[in-house]
């Protein structure tokens, strides 16, 4: 059975060069002009595999592994970028974050030969061994996992750009994988939503996060956690006082915690949310607004929820390199939060002229692979021993 291949570019040179290279019999190539087109196309239609350039203009690869994860099946990714090995490296890490299958990263001229080599093993994979394959995470090895070892949270740093100080980090879910190794938050987070555990996944995500920062502050390094809520959790009444127990049960200052929600969070009644949310901005946790820029509500939430932080879509700050108009989006969105005394986060820092920009605009928080990717808990303290050592040293900070 052929496989099919949606080509992604900002015109249709991609689709037309695949097309030409790919044997009909074993391959059905079709394009979409854009990151947004090609959306819209994978809701609509399956396909084996997806190649895309890495830079368009209203969309990158890292945003495209993302978009990926939430549709309901999974198809494989091809991205075309230049030949950089520190751009190639942080495409295979972000494809491993979100459990994404990444067949590979090709730079221009595409070879038939090359194309080919890429694709063989989807080649190979009939209809429901494709299936099979990357699914990732049984339900039963997920329920399973969640009451023995199977979820090991992973941290990644948050610097302050003014004083070069670290401002914490932020806690992010991975499995460990029989077969040794881990998944990334995609496999986890896709069982969790498709078989309705997101309640239990985010449990079980800040028992584990809570526990790892009491143990921290026993050892003498109190570090500030952000740590990612759910809808779900967000809607059940008792959803503060299970925080605050956790929180009271591990030995850790509240202050010390922020809760993240993003706009999802609020799609279906805002009545239970704002009530939990209330309660814990009362009992002394931070409450910050994540994927901020992503949609227009979250604006209107800024009027009824005592948030602290605001979290600037990773986007804003991609396209802000390139394009004027993207520039001062992001500048008024820093700005926004600025006027309402509020920190500001900027989250996918991968480039010194990232941090650069952030820091122009007046950021109070970046983070990012340039600052640090998700580690487990030993390699994050080694990692401030050494930043505060002087021993690892950032590019554009100081």
């Amino acid at each position: 059975m052929s496989k099919r291949i949606l080509a992604v570019d900002d015109s249709s040179r991609l689709q037309e060069t695949l097309a030409g290279q790919l044997p009909t019999v074993d391959f059905l190539v079709a394009g979409a002009v854009g990151g947004s087109q090609a959306l819209d196309v994978l809701k609509t239609e399956r396909f084996d595999v997806v190649v895309a350039n890495h830079n368009m203009a209203d969309f990158d690869g890292f945003a495209l592994i993302e978009a990926v994860t939430t549709l309901n099946y999974s198809p494989s990714i091809i991205l075309v970028c230049d030949d950089n090995p520190m751009t190639r490296q942080k495409i295979r890490d972000h494809a491993m974050a979100y459990s994404v299958d990444l067949l590979g990263t090709l730079s221009p001229p595409i070879t038939r030969d090359l194309l080919i080599s890429t694709l063989v093993d989807v080649a190979n994979l009939g209809g429901s061994d494709l299936e099979g394959a990357r699914s990732g995470l049984a339900e039963s090895e997920f329920m399973r996992g969640l009451m023995t070892d199977g979820l090991s949270p992973v941290f990644q740093p948050k610097i302050n750009v003014r004083s070069g100080k670290v401002s914490g980090a932020e806690a992010f879910a991975r499995w460990n994988a029989p077969g040794g190794g881990l998944l990334g938050a995609g496999a986890v987070i896709k069982v969790a939503r498709e078989k309705g555990y997101m309640d239990v996944l985010t449990y079980r995500m800040l028992e584990l996060a809570l526990q790892q920062q009491g143990k921290w502050r026993r050892e003498g390094k109190d570090v500030p956690l952000s740590i990612n809520t759910s809808s779900e959790n967000l809607r059940k009444a008792d959803f503060a006082d299970v925080v605050s127990g956790l929180a009271e049960q591990f030995g850790v200052d509240p202050s010390m915690v922020r809760l993240e929600v993003t706009e999802a969070d609020f799609e279906v009644d805002e009545r239970v949310p704002l009530e939990n949310l209330g309660r814990l901005h009362a009992r002394g946790f931070g409450l910050g607004l994540d994927d901020f820029g992503a949609g227009f509500a979250p604006l209107m939430k800024l009027q009824s929820i005592p948030f602290d932080e605001l979290v600037v879509d990773r986007t804003f700050l991609t396209r802000a390199g390139e394009n004027e108009t993207a520039r001062i989006i992001f500048e008024a969105a820093v700005d926004l939060a600025k006027k309402l005394k509020l920190t500001t986060t900027v989250e996918g820092v991968e480039t010194e002229a990232q941090l650069s920009l952030a820091k122009q605009v007046g950021a109070d928080i970046v983070q990012g692979y340039l600052i640090g990717k998700p580690m487990s808990a030993d390699e994050f303290l080694i990692w401030i021993e050494d930043y505060e050592d002087g021993v690892l040293v950032i590019p554009g900070l100081g």
